[in-house]
């Protein structure tokens, strides 16, 4: 769990520093890092319907996974992720990457995913 908790601050961290298309105070009730932490929890718990699931837990026990394992103030819709998240640069994220490669690479299952001889 400390692993992951550490991770978890490292894309939350680059997360703070996305670029972010909103102008003046409109629309800013998300940061960008629970933008960024709501979409890669998705991924994480490998659950297409993550997030409505955790809206719905969160209006019957009063905070949802989300909250509790990612920290994320508030849960933004799906929509609302995507428009926020497009167009920001894949690279953006290449620091998170970069911590998470070294701690990965001795397992024989990180082989599966190396492409053209990529240098990690």
């Amino acid at each position: 769990m400390e692993k992951l908790e550490h991770y978890i601050m490292c894309i939350r961290a680059v997360a703070e520093e996305a670029p972010d298309k909103r102008s003046g105070r409109h629309n800013t009730k998300y940061s960008m890092s629970d933008i960024c932490l709501a979409a890669f929890s998705v991924f994480f718990m490998q659950s297409p319907s993550f997030l409505s699931h955790q809206r719905a837990l969160a209006e019957r026990q009063g905070r949802s996974n989300l909250q509790t394992l990612f920290q994320n103030a508030q849960i933004p819709s799906d929509n609302h992720i995507r428009q926020m998240l497009d167009g920001v640069p894949t690279n953006h994220f290449d620091p998170v990457f970069f911590q998470v490669v070294p701690d990965i690479r001795p397992y024989k299952s990180f082989e599966h995913f190396l492409v053209l001889d990529a240098v990690c």
